[in-house]
């Protein structure tokens, strides 16, 4: 997955059977709030998780992590990601990507 070799990972504390904590893997970065510069990414990926692990829905998970793949792929790269010389992408434009992605 090309998300997770970004370091853009979701976390997950699983319990027995189903139950789970979910959380992406960062810090709260007070410093951009309400700026729209946050990446979403970890946060939609780890719900992906919580879609695989404790609903049992592997084909939806696969589909939100290639959706996730495919909207980085297509350039949609927030401030942490995007390459030296391109216009990153706010956080709703990156969410908005994953949509998409996730519609066709």
């Amino acid at each position: 997955m090309l998300a997770g070799s970004m370091g853009l990972l979701p976390s997950a504390s699983l319990g027995e059977g189903r139950r789970g904590l979910y959380e992406p893997i960062h810090g709260s970065a007070p410093d951009i709030a309400g700026r729209g510069m946050a990446n979403p990414y970890a946060a939609i990926l780890t719900a992906a998780m919580l879609l695989r692990h404790s609903l049992g829905l592997e084909a939806e998970a696969r589909a939100v992590e290639e959706a996730v793949d495919r909207a980085i792929e297509g350039g949609a790269w927030t401030a942490d990601i995007a390459p030296a010389g391109t216009r990153p992408v706010t956080t709703e434009e990156a969410g908005r990507a994953v949509l998409d992605q996730m519609r066709k």
